[in-house]
């Protein structure tokens, strides 16, 4: 079972870059945010922008190197802790276990015969993280004061993750710590895997999804790192967020 003393904040020393000023930060993600937020670029030239865009979101993870949250071990160690969260909470822990499916990656598997249409799994609403729960958290004054916030739903999850990530005493911890720190979507791949899809029906909507997803990013860092209400968050959050979206 995973320990709740066995978070680490990368510092200098372990792969972390020279700090960087809040300024020279500021100024990097101002030229994000408009670099993706200027008009749609002239056919043919929406590679050139997706390359430009790119080099920034990498020029900003660098300044950013080493400066995330992150729990020591695997996902396997916690999954114990996070069983025992679950029936502490209410949930239905029986007739199943977690177990690794190779490539398809971690599931359920049944340990009994399960009845057509027979209930065998329930979690109590108080375990989920949902728009509501971020509105009652540390989040919820950022979020009753941004209407872009309150249109997207999926941006308020994020941050209330990272929020809860940041946060020893989370009572989420138990699920967050057994969370994926990478994925294989194309929000993941790398420049040359992408280019590989020129040519595809594909690729248009890779390179739509990384120049909103940047936008977002940058709209949101400069939006909490002047919310005084979320001050003791923005550094946490402005570090690991392309844990989420890279």
């Amino acid at each position: 079972m995973g320990k709740k003393s066995r978070v680490k904040t990368q510092k200098s020393g372990t792969g972390a870059t020279a700090v960087v000023s809040p300024k020279e930060m500021m100024s990097l993600i101002s030229e994000l945010l408009q670099k993706c937020s200027s008009a749609a670029p002239a056919p043919g030239k929406e590679w050139e922008e997706y390359v430009q865009i790119r080099a920034l979101v990498e020029k900003i993870r660098k300044k950013q190197k080493g400066l995330s949250v992150m729990f020591e071990g695997t996902r396997e160690e916690y999954f114990s802790e996070l069983m025992a969260w679950a029936q502490e909470s209410g949930a239905s822990c029986d007739g199943f276990q977690v177990a690794n499916f190779g490539d398809e990656g971690f599931g359920l598997r049944a340990t009994r015969d399960i009845k057509a249409e027979e209930l065998f799994l329930w979690i109590p609403r108080s375990m989920l993280m949902t728009v509501e729960s971020a509105k009652n958290s540390v989040l919820g004054p950022l979020y009753s004061q941004d209407r872009i916030l309150q249109a997207m739903g999926n941006v308020t999850l994020a941050l209330h993750l990272l929020c809860e990530c940041s946060e020893p005493a989370s009572p989420w911890l138990p699920y967050i710590k057994t969370l994926p720190s990478e994925y294989d979507t194309p929000l993941y791949y790398e420049e040359e895997e992408v280019r590989h899809l020129l040519g595809t029906q594909a690729v248009q909507d890779v390179l739509s999804q990384y120049k909103n997803t940047a936008r977002q990013y940058a709209y949101f860092y400069k939006v909490v790192q002047v919310s005084v209400c979320v001050c003791v968050f923005c550094e946490g959050a402005s570090r690991i967020v392309w844990t989420l979206y890279p």
